[in-house]
């Protein structure tokens, strides 16, 4: 059987079992449930929270795509003695832990290898690296600014000349080393595995995230080296959230969205052609929310798109996303590209600004609440009054929190209906973080918030319900 055949039938069972498990679930989020609130002291670790992260990228090049032929790409950043003539992205790495700093971010990551295989850490296994090692200074200032600090590392493409001999497909982006016959393999898995055991060894990082997560042999024998050689080490891979079956063999999953709303899937035109992407931050975070027994996370571009550093219209929906994916107790990772001298793009950084203003005092309403995995998008009983309003619902403390999300950023009164048994112990409320109390009103068999036009918060208003055990 070759390899290509092995990969398919490997990716199908994949796939078959994902199905399995996500019908399973479904099926189980359909029967009456009820989850009871946490007691005790909270032990989770910071991977196993909700939280901020911002993932500073080098793989930006003016006037090339994602995709591209390396053939000549390599030609053109190799100079006459076979050596990488680097000419960018600088990496700034005073500027990225001063910005994480300010936006009060709980992780961050920097891209220290992308597709190209170019490294930007000490490394003795090629010459394809930057002069400076930029890894080793995110180590040391994350530590010295006490930020959990991981790092990116593409796994499944790397563009590196010295695979040239084995490279399946040197002209585009998607060349799968990891299908390649064991004899050829070698090569790359002995790369793979001394890389990490250098990357570790030097800078002892809190966590790798991994791109991405496939049916191939670079994720197989990655799971394995951290599970036997490194297993503090915090490891995640990139699109995992998809492939239910990846769950067990990392510590969280990741997965993309690139808009506050929309379908769960979407097209998008390429270069190379047309495209699926992940769109509904929405729809993606609260189908994690009920189905999820993990810890995961959410990556979206800081800008509209990868390749395309505009920001979105409305420049609060990237605060809505971060909102929506960490009260639904999801990690919200922005990637954040810099220019070629290391820099990153001015409206990048007041777009991660705006939101460090609005976390930063909401900073414990995410990292100590706990998420609930009701069905659907709204808590059973919670209903609201007007349009472009939506709910989530956390656990938090010695109560509930009841987050608004406010998707169109209207400025209006606001109803909240809360209908049930399990209702029944409301009896007062709280506008958060001010921790104000604001109006309840019983009618008939419901309890009824009322937000008043300046209680209701741009971006997500937050309601502490104290006295409910269970929803």
């Amino acid at each position: 059987m070759s390899e290509l055949m092995k990969w398919n039938f490997a990716t199908k069972l994949e796939t078959y079992k994902s199905m399995v498990i996500i019908s399973g679930r479904l099926i189980a989020s359909l029967l009456p449930r009820k989850e009871q609130r946490p007691k005790g002291p909270d032990q989770r670790k910071w991977w196993q929270k909700s939280g901020f992260c911002v993932q500073y990228q080098i793989e930006k090049r003016p006037n090339v795509g994602w995709d591209r032929d390396y053939i000549e790409f390599n030609k053109s950043m190799t100079d006459e003695m076979g050596n990488l003539k680097f000419n960018g992205p600088y990496c700034k790495i005073e500027d990225y832990v001063a910005l994480s700093e300010k936006i009060g971010l709980d992780y961050h990551s920097l891209e220290i290898k992308w597709h190209d295989g170019i490294c930007w850490f000490n490394t003795e296994l090629t010459k394809w690296k930057t002069d400076v090692d930029y890894a080793g200074k995110f180590a040391e200032l994350s530590r010295k600014a006490k930020i959990t600090f991981i790092y990116y590392y593409s796994s499944i493409f790397d563009h590196n000349p010295q695979f040239d001999s084995i490279q399946p497909l040197p002209r585009i982006t998607p060349s799968f080393l990891g299908l390649l016959p064991d004899a050829d393999y070698k090569t790359y898995a002995d790369y793979l595995r001394g890389q990490y055991d250098e990357i570790v060894r030097q800078y002892r990082p809190d966590g790798m995230w991994m791109d991405w997560w496939w049916s191939d042999k670079t994720t197989r024998d990655t799971v394995a080296h951290f599970s036997s050689k490194h297993p503090d080490v915090v490891l995640a891979f990139n699109l995992s959230s998809m492939f239910f079956t990846s769950h067990k063999h990392q510590h969280f999953s990741s997965g993309e969205a690139h808009a506050l709303d929309g379908p769960f899937i979407g097209k998008r035109e390429e270069a190379g052609g047309i495209i699926s992407v992940l769109v509904s931050t929405w729809k993606w975070a609260n189908l994690y929310r009920m189905l999820f027994k993990h810890p995961w996370e959410l990556i979206t571009p800081t800008s509209v798109w990868w390749q395309d550093m505009n920001l979105r219209g409305d420049i609060h929906d990237f605060v809505r996303q971060a909102a929506i994916v960490m009260a639904c107790g999801g990690k919200f990772s922005a990637g954040t590209s810099a220019l070629m001298d290391g820099s990153l793009y001015p409206d990048h950084i007041k777009q991660l600004e705006i939101l460090g203003e609005w976390y930063i005092p909401r900073k414990e309403l995410f990292l100590s609440a706990y998420p609930i995995r009701y069905r659907w998008y709204a808590a059973g009983g919670v209903s609201i009054d007007k349009k472009d309003f939506n709910t989530v619902t956390s656990f938090y403390q010695e109560g509930v929190l009841l987050h608004v999300i406010n998707m169109k950023g209207k400025s209006e009164p606001v109803e909240i209906a809360l209908k049930g048994k399990r209702w029944k112990g409301v009896q007062s409320a709280y506008l958060e973080p001010e921790h104000r109390q604001i109006e309840v009103q019983s009618r008939g068999t419901n309890m009824v918030i009322v937000l008043q036009k300046g209680d209701v918060d741009h971006i997500d208003t937050i309601v502490y319900l104290p006295g409910i055990d269970s929803i």
